[in-house]
């Protein structure tokens, strides 16, 4: 009994010995594609009213911390609303 699990055991380590060399050639061997394939399709991607609303509002959001510390904000993006007496 002891030889035969042996052998079974031995069938065993060398099947999944010649799995694990098929695995790593198919991962390994892939014909690699240059760095910058993909790349020029992520950065020319349009922007979408999502992203420059979201843009939009961290501008804002800096431009008001920077004002509350002190600074005198360089521009505004939105036109200054006429200022009624009620306050």
């Amino acid at each position: 009994m002891r030889k035969d699990a042996a052998a079974r055991q031995a069938a065993l380590d060398e099947a999944t010995a010649a799995e694990r060399e098929t695995i790593r050639r198919r991962n390994y061997n892939w014909p690699r594609e240059p760095e910058d394939t993909h790349r020029s399709a992520i950065e020319d991607a349009p922007v979408t009213d999502a992203d420059e609303h979201a843009r939009q509002q961290r501008q804002r959001h800096r431009a008001a911390l920077a004002t509350r510390a002190g600074g005198i904000p360089l521009r505004t993006d939105r036109p200054a609303l006429p200022r009624t007496g009620a306050a």
